[in-house]
């Protein structure tokens, strides 16, 4: 059988010497080597310089030949320019041809790798196209109202039903407080002027050079309009150190502003603008806020930039005493609803649109959350109209003195334990005398400079607090027994004398 009737492709590398071609005629005479014909043989010592590195395919072309030895001859007559690269037989007669390959490239192997990624490619592209037809289908067939005509279609969002701003019950929801409620909310921005310090071989001195810059924010409530002028409800402690403020209204309009007066036992102050017209707050009496009771806080968490941002939540308990950087304790409003710094001054309102506090504080730490404070309105109501009326809250009962604490003293622990061998134990609140004002009953007492007052109406003075509890308890004129502790000869002696309260004037 002819090895070529399957039509399959085979390769002959030709023989690198003129033995090796010989030693393959006569292993495969199957196999022609084109040196059978004598009449060549000049043709390949000519071309053998060129084609000694050269391998030759040998293709099978047409089945018409399968018995004829169908190798093709150079012809020495033709340009031998044209067969030292190639020697092909005609193919109308033989079917075979022979072309040189570098050894170095596999152009089968190249072939096969181009094919396989062409199919890979298309088989990807069929796939994802599959899948588009389908998902088109199954669009098609699923929905009444597909537009295959415009594949471009979209979907529109239709209107938002509208937000109800009273219940069933006729009462206000939260949307329809915050609507009726934020304009009367304003944010404040606080100024200081500010100071340069110089040094010079160690002399330093301070000089104001009149700048103010921006030194806190806090939030308010418009509470008044009178005599041309809106007085703005907020904490003491947003505004107490400030020189300048100016008050940003609900619609980004801003107003300098000017300090009424504060009072730090309450924490309440007022700020007053040249402004009238505006809408202005409706408050209620806190004593009638329930337990339970739905609120909702407004203000300027972290400054302007959150300009009357508003939390809910729930009044959780009523008259909470919390204490005052002053020491003084001030019953509040708790609440559930978030307050963060900046709020501080920001109104606290009842489901009704009306003011029943003034957020002022809130429990920071990790193991607390959603414990917010508020000072009630009637005690916030009271301390504002007084501040406006004559500067300070009239009725409040004080000393008349200047004190330092025992305990910023470095022999302070000596003196609290011989306090305690005199009676009174743990006495660490004692209040040191450094001035009396002459408005004092106390100046008409026997009472010197660094004298102590370590109990009051018979109650040790463990702290402060005792004392600024009596006051805020007392009136203007009230009497009060003071427990005087002198230190003489090394020695400490005690007497009492009663005093009569005075009005506190800020």
């Amino acid at each position: 059988m002819n090895e070529f009737e399957n039509n399959e492709e085979y390769t002959c590398e030709k023989p690198q010497n003129e033995n090796a071609g010989e030693k393959n005629n006569s292993e495969n005479t199957q196999q022609p080597t084109g040196e059978q014909n004598p009449s060549a043989e000049n043709t390949a010592e000519k071309s053998a310089d060129v084609e000694s590195n050269t391998t030759y395919h040998y293709s099978y072309a047409s089945a018409n030949h399968q018995n004829q030895n169908a190798y093709g001859n150079p012809n020495p007559q033709q340009n031998s320019a044209q067969y030292s690269t190639y020697n092909a037989y005609n193919t109308e007669s033989a079917g075979y041809a022979e072309a040189p390959v570098h050894k170095k490239k596999n152009k089968t192997v190249i072939t096969l790798i181009i094919v396989f990624g062409v199919c890979a490619v298309l088989a990807i592209v069929g796939l994802f196209v599959a899948a588009s037809i389908g998902a088109d289908k199954y669009k098609f067939n699923n929905s009444s109202n597909s537009d295959t005509t415009n594949p471009s279609a979209q979907v529109d969002a239709a209107d938002q039903a509208e937000v109800p701003e009273k219940n069933a019950s006729g009462d206000l929801t939260v949307a329809g407080v915050a609507k009726n409620v934020v304009d009367s909310c304003v944010g404040i921005t606080v100024y200081t002027q500010a100071t340069n310090y110089s040094n010079f071989y160690g002399y330093g001195s301070q000089n104001n050079n009149g700048e103010q810059v921006q030194s806190g924010a806090g939030s308010g409530v418009l509470m008044l309009e009178s005599n041309g002028k809106t007085y703005i409800l907020t904490n003491a402690h947003v505004i107490s150190d400030g020189s300048k403020f100016t008050v940003t209204l609900n619609d980004k309009t801003e107003y300098e502003a000017a300090m009424v007066g504060y009072d730090s036992q309450t924490d309440i102050g007022v700020l007053s603008i040249n402004k009238t017209g505006l809408k202005i707050a409706e408050f209620a009496k806190s004593d009638q806020t329930v337990l339970g009771e739905q609120v909702i806080a407004i203000g300027c968490p972290g400054g302007l930039d959150f300009l009357n941002s508003l939390s809910s939540g729930y009044v959780s308990a009523l008259a909470r005493p919390i204490q005052s950087t002053i020491g003084y304790n001030t019953e509040c409003i708790q609440i559930d609803a978030s307050i963060n710094p900046g709020n501080s001054g920001g109104g606290l309102f009842n489901m009704q649109g009306q003011v029943i506090g003034i957020n002022s504080s809130k429990i920071a730490a990790t193991e607390y959350e959603g414990m917010g404070f508020a000072i009630p309105s009637n005690t916030a109501i009271a301390t504002a109209n007084s501040l406006i009326k004559v500067g300070y809250v009239e009725g409040r009962a004080k000393l008349g003195i200047t004190y330092k604490s025992l305990t910023s003293y470095s022999n302070a622990s000596a003196i609290v334990n011989a306090l305690n061998q005199l009676g009174f134990e743990n006495a660490s609140g004692t209040m040191v005398i450094n001035d009396v004002s002459n408005d004092s009953d106390l100046i008409n007492k026997d009472i010197q400079p660094y004298d102590m007052i370590v109990a009051v109406n018979g109650d040790t003075m463990v702290s402060t607090d005792v004392m600024t509890s009596v006051l805020a308890k007392s009136k203007p004129g009230d009497k009060v027994k003071l427990t005087i502790a002198r230190i003489k000869n090394n020695q400490i002696d005690t007497f009492e004398i009663e005093c009569t309260l005075i009005e506190s004037k800020g």
